[in-house]
């Protein structure tokens, strides 16, 4: 990974970082284990391209705050199967992938991902502008459902980002 553009210490060992992973900006959450006096990454974690660091931003501008205080269950897709969650009785807000079994219905978390606790989660919001100041890109990307292509249900189903496990069997609905 090139040197991040931006590093923002969460708690612990914890770190959001916007950095480029083979030309594209990424934004890493990720959990970092220190040998000695250097910090090594580790596989706790998940990394976001654009368009899901944009629809992140969206909703942690938006979304998240009124569920959390009403305790409600709340799951919002950012794309290619990644969810951002929150259980009810559960402080937390987890960012992780999910796939879904060859014979299952509805996909199921992975072990890729973070789970943030509520400081970590107030301190990621609390950099959000910092995040976007450092993401110029960030400014020409529409997030998918904002597409016109996605204005009915049949662009839904044939985007590979919305509809990662069926794009190619849409026709099955």
């Amino acid at each position: 990974m090139s040197t991040p553009r931006l590093s923002v210490h969460l708690t612990n060992n914890r770190f959001v970082k916007v950095v480029e992973w083979k030309g594209d900006p990424r934004l890493d959450l990720r959990e970092w284990h220190r040998e000695g006096k250097i910090l090594k990454a580790t596989k706790k974690g998940i990394s976001l391209n654009l368009t899901q660091i944009k629809a992140l931003i969206d909703i942690l501008e938006d979304g998240i705050e009124d569920n959390r205080r009403k305790n409600q269950e709340f799951s919002w897709h950012l794309g290619a199967n990644v969810f951002v969650s929150v259980r009810k009785d559960n402080p937390c807000i987890d960012v992780r992938l999910n796939w879904r079994p060859p014979q299952g219905k509805e996909v199921v978390p992975t072990k890729v991902g973070l789970c943030l606790r509520p400081d970590e989660y107030e301190c990621l919001k609390d950099n959000i502008t910092d995040i976007k100041g450092h993401l110029p890109e960030l400014i020409t990307v529409v997030p998918c459902y904002m597409r016109d292509d996605h204005q009915n249900q049949i662009g839904m189903l044939k985007c590979r980002n919305c509809n990662p496990d069926d794009y190619q069997n849409w026709e099955n609905y």
